[in-house]
């Protein structure tokens, strides 16, 4: 009985606490709900279900999502205009995949920088420079701002231990891998990709046998450096026995990696245009942008179906090198633009992550220094390893006057010996060619000997009409004792032959002589010191420039023509002053004096041409004078110049000038001067400035339009 009494007891409790536990799941689940809902407002257009409001996995933490971003070049901006809707939506991101400048965006988001961050950094970078080997202007010595100055196309190439660096591709990559090194500032070592805020890998292709190798650890710059090596224009990086290059070749959309390293969710992104029809393909630059997009079509069909969110920016108008601010802008918000479109079905994945509408992302916070800007004209460390280079450059130039003409350049530097030679050739109506060795000593000096060869074919004016033709040859022998080359300054003293030979002299008929100057000979000493301070080789807003020679002529290294040698003094000196933001005053003085007996006609002052040397190693420009036009010995001008910056690479000049002469220095006051002005429009293009400008000059009294492509040599 007892018993018995003792089992309905128990069983009745059982019952109580079976109810009970009923009673509080119930209770437990109506507040978790109403809490769910009361957290978020319902969508007007969907009911909210369970699956809405809980993990759909409730073993373990929250479903991991992955953001996979394709290649494309410039179009590859608009990834950062789909992280921006995102990060705006509350998707927390766990892993990040990507290929070229997918590999770019996603190493960067991957180490906390934020998409508004990126947007922002990707606004202010001068890409032109980024995606070139040239270094800041200012930063280097004179010799290399006279070469960045010259040539459109500069390429540096090393030797070390039999190995050639550098030759397979047109870019090396350097100013790009400086500016990854610092925005990755903190994960600089080689590590594992897993240990970032958030899991990246990115994808390159190994065109010893065409595989995929997939970034997993590293260097995170150079793997970043390494996806994006567009074939035959950056130079591919060696990693062991592979030769690593662009990873769109095999996979430009890399879903399948991200599934690998477990992501449950996604969210890819895309840059790659419809297919083209046969019409689409109507020319070459189209031509090579399919075979592009059909390489790139590797697993691309079988990735997509990996994906839950799918945005394809519609990028058309544009293309990999659209690298302009406005393209930039314009690309960043179609990306937002399609992501917006998909809204929906990212509020509804992020219920199913488990998170409410007004749940936010945990926000990660990138290393203080990476968020600095960068001061590219810092001098940069130097490979230890002792190698030789080998610069190539080249100068593409048309002008009115002289039509085409072309500038080669090499320089060969020993990594052992402080040796280099350099050559200098130049083909067009007037042609040249020069080699210089040097020997290198401490303190920046140098001494060094040279040979140049020069033709030249030349029209001579007089008071604005032509006066004779001449071609003639001229050879140049130097030996440099002292040249010292520190920042912004040089300084030279030197020893030089100067041979003349005449080929023909053609004399207009009302200059009234038929005679042809003998050929001549001079032996010279030099001394010549050069300042520049100025910001820019082209079109510069701050600094200044000085220049000074002096030059003992002889015939026989003590006099000329039986009496003393006559001497040389020419400088010049120019300063930018910034009016405003986009107005700049550049007053110009300089100035040539001869001094002797006898002095021969080729050693005379010359004017005409937009730049000191244009034709003569003695002429002198003059704004609005495009002649080759001899004056007297004794020659000073002054020139105003007003530059306007209308946008980044447009501008317009204003020049006015002003000179005095005469043959005696005590006069050169006395008599009226010559003016002249010009207009110019210039627009900074990769290959030098394209310009037409308009001028006049009182001692010419023509007026003349030229047109010109490309830098002064």
């Amino acid at each position: 009985m007892v018993f018995n009494e003792f089992l309905v007891i128990f069983a009745a409790k059982i019952d109580f606490y079976i109810l009970m536990n009923r009673l509080f799941s119930l209770l437990f689940f109506l507040l978790a709900a109403s809490g769910q809902l009361l957290a978020s407002p319902l969508h007007p257009s969907r009911s909210v279900s369970v699956a809405d409001t809980f993990p759909q996995v409730t073993s373990r933490q929250r479903p991991r999502v992955a953001v996979v971003l394709s290649g494309g070049g410039a179009k590859g901006m608009a990834h950062i205009g789909v992280l921006k809707v995102l990060e705006r939506a509350g998707i927390p991101v766990d892993i990040v995949t990507g290929t070229s400048m997918g590999s770019i965006v996603g190493g960067l988001y991957s180490v906390g920088l934020s998409a508004k961050q990126l947007d922002s950094l990707v606004r202010c970078q001068d890409w032109p420079f980024l995606l070139s080997d040239r270094a800041v202007y200012s930063s280097e010595d004179l010799e290399g701002r006279r070469v960045q100055s010259t040539y459109f196309f500069s390429k540096t190439l090393r030797l070390h231990k039999g190995h050639l660096s550098g030759a397979t591709g047109v870019i090396e990559g350097k100013n790009l891998m400086r500016l990854f090194r610092h925005l990755t500032t903190g994960y600089t070592d080689s590590m594992s990709f897993d240990s970032l805020p958030r899991r990246f890998a990115c994808v390159a292709t190994n065109i010893v046998d065409n595989t995929e190798y997939d970034f997993h650890s590293g260097v995170l710059a150079e793997a970043m450096r390494t996806s994006m090596s567009i074939p035959g224009v950056f130079t591919p990086v060696r990693k062991g026995d592979r030769v690593l290059v662009d990873g769109g070749l095999r996979n430009n959309y890399p879903a399948d990696l991200a599934r690998a390293m477990g992501a449950d969710y996604v969210i890819g992104a895309t840059v790659q245009g419809p297919p083209k029809t046969a019409d689409d393909l109507a020319n070459g630059s189209s031509v090579l942008g399919q075979i592009v997009d059909v390489n790139c079509k590797n697993k691309y069909d079988d990735n997509l179906k990996l994906t839950d969110i799918a945005f394809r920016v519609d990028t058309r108008g544009y293309n990999a090198a659209s690298f302009t601010p406005n393209a930039i802008d314009t690309l960043i918000r179609r990306g937002e633009e399609e992501a917006m479109r998909h809204w929906d079905e990212i509020i509804a994945l992020k219920h199913r992550l488990g998170m409410t509408d007004g749940e936010q992302a945990p926000r990660l916070c990138p290393h203080v220094e990476a968020l600095r800007p960068l001061d590219f004209s810092a001098p940069e460390a130097r490979p230890t390893d002792p190698s030789d280079e080998l610069q190539g450059s080249l100068g593409v130039r048309f002008d009115t006057e002289e039509k085409v003409a072309m500038q080669m350049s090499g320089t060969w530097s020993s990594g052992r010996k402080p040796f280099r030679v350099a050559a200098v050739v130049r083909l067009g109506r007037n042609y040249k060619g020069s080699l210089y060795g040097g020997w290198r000593l401490p303190r920046g000096t140098e001494l060094g000997v040279g040979y140049a060869y020069a033709y030249h074919d030349l029209d001579f004016y007089h008071q604005g009409e032509k006066s004779f033709n001449a071609t003639f040859a001229h050879h140049q022998a130097r030996v440099s004792m002292m040249n010292i080359n520190v920042r912004n300054m040089t300084m030279d003293v030197a020893l030089r032959f100067d041979g003349y030979d005449y080929h023909s002299v053609l004399f207009a008929a009302s200059n009234g002589n038929s005679e042809k100057p003998s050929d001549d000979h001079f032996f010279s000493y030099h001394a010549a010191l050069h300042y520049n301070s100025e910001n820019a080789g082209l079109f510069p807003v701050r600094g200044a420039r000085f220049a000074a020679e002096y030059a003992y002529f002889t015939d026989n290294f003590t006099g000329y023509n039986d009496h003393k040698g006559f001497s040389e003094v020419n400088a010049n000196w120019r300063i930018s002053l910034p009016l405003s933001h986009q107005l700049t005053l550049q007053p110009l003085f300089y100035g040539r004096l001869l001094f002797g007996k006898d002095i021969p006609t080729i050693r005379r002052t010359f004017l005409g041409g937009p730049w000191f040397g244009h034709y003569l190693e003695t002429q002198l420009p003059f704004a609005g004078s495009h002649h080759i036009e001899m004056t007297d010995l004794h020659y000073v001008a002054a020139q105003l110049q007003l530059q306007y910056q209308l946008t980044t690479n447009n501008f317009i000049l204003l020049q006015g000038a002003w000179s005095q002469h005469n043959d005696h220095l005590s006069d050169i006051l006395r008599y009226k001067g010559d003016w002249g002005v010009q207009a110019a429009y210039c627009y900074r293009t990769m290959f030098g400035p394209l310009g037409a400008s308009l001028g006049w000059a009182s001692a010419q009294r023509d007026l003349r339009l030229t047109v010109n492509l490309g830098f002064e040599f």
